[in-house]
């Protein structure tokens, strides 16, 4: 048995329960959650925005020690700190062999069903199936993951600050670093700068750009984004396109990162990217789309490139953010703006919310 806030209708409070946790199968391991981040996407799943089944333990952004392994797993042990990912890439299809584990049909299924990779939950309720968000499910004390789920790091990084590696620093600097391919020298614009958007913002200095805009309408984000790397910064406006404009000799950004998520800010995107530039998305939701193409795109030979999860592959990037971090390249301790008990994580989703903040983090 574990305790775990439980979604079982879109747009309902969270209940806090006691749900049966099945013994590890071949393969995974069991891990006692410390801290879990709140994601925009865990809120959009609460609000209905966007479609998941349910009964549902949402959650996706953890950290936490490992406390049992299944058969077959060698590479971690009870004691271990680990950081939780959704993409356990299978490491032998089509795309895992070209390097592009990000794309791996294994870890779909996951994000897609919200089960493990066969399609099986290993948390129950009254003997149904409870979901695991993204085939995790952290907003749980403990929950069992596929060992591939769960990236050993050391012990002395700050628990609160590791959980949010696994999606809003992997997804925001990856977006800048891997998917942008930002280059010294370039000028970048971050639209949107939230828990993602921030690190974004850190891949491009840290990729040496030399001009990073950063976009976004609360204050104390675009204060933070300052503090991370961002040499300007811009109220989101109508207007906004020209002044990076302005800001860029009339030639617009070499890569814009959107991360908002919003069809009017993903039209600005493409828009303040220069002739030949690209613009990756990050944040779009379903029903956005892309206005003029010819226009806007195809004669200016823009390049729109999608962004999943920073186009990252895990076992390389997760423990490459981490010596950054302790090298003081790399923020972490920063983004964490508010922390939680696992008793108010209705709170922390709240305050995700209300975008405040850079994350909010739930600490058992």
């Amino acid at each position: 048995m574990t305790e775990a806030a439980l979604l079982e209708r879109a747009g309902s409070a969270l209940r806090i329960t006691e749900i049966t946790l099945a013994d590890p199968r071949p393969g995974e391991v069991v891990v006692e959650v410390r801290a879990t981040g709140v994601c925009q996407s865990d809120v959009g799943v609460f609000t209905g925005k966007l479609p998941a089944p349910v009964p549902l333990v949402l959650g996706h952004e953890g950290a936490g020690v490992v406390v049992e392994v299944g058969d077959d797993v060698e590479d971690l042990q009870p004691g271990d700190h680990v950081v939780l990912s959704w993409l356990a890439s299978c490491g032998s299809c089509f795309y895992c062999q070209r390097a592009e584990q990000h794309l791996c049909g294994r870890p779909r299924t996951m994000l897609g069903a919200h089960t493990m990779s066969d399609g099986s939950t290993r948390m129950s309720l009254d003997g149904a199936p409870v979901r695991q968000f993204c085939g995790l499910g952290s907003f749980s004390q403990r929950t069992v993951v596929p060992a591939g789920a769960a990236i050993k790091i050391p012990d002395d990084i700050p628990i609160a600050s590791a959980a949010l590696l696994g999606c809003g620093v992997l997804t925001g600097f990856g977006a800048a670093v891997h998917t942008g391919d930002v280059r010294v020298g370039d000028t970048v614009a971050v639209v949107g700068c939230g828990g993602v958007g921030l690190n974004a913002v850190q891949g491009a200095r840290i990729a040496g750009a030399t001009t990073i805009i950063a976009i976004d309408v609360h204050d104390d984000r675009l204060a933070l984004a300052s503090e991370l790397g961002a040499t300007h910064t811009l109220t989101a406006s109508p207007d906004v396109v020209k002044q990076v404009q302005a800001l860029t000799g009339r030639r617009g950004a070499d890569v814009v990162i959107e991360v908002a998520g919003r069809q009017e800010t993903v039209q600005q995107a493409i828009a303040m990217a220069r002739r030949g530039g690209t613009t990756v998305l990050v944040g779009a939701a379903p029903g956005v789309g892309i206005d003029e193409v010819f226009g806007n795109v195809v004669m200016a030979g823009k390049t729109v490139k999608g962004c999943l999860y920073g186009s990252a592959h895990i076992r390389r990037d997760i423990p490459r953010l981490v010596e950054l971090y302790r090298s003081g390249t790399l923020h972490l301790d920063q983004l964490v703006t508010e922390t939680f008990p696992f008793s108010d994580i209705a709170k922390a989703v709240d305050y995700c919310a209300a975008e405040q903040g850079a994350r909010a983090v739930v600490l058992a």
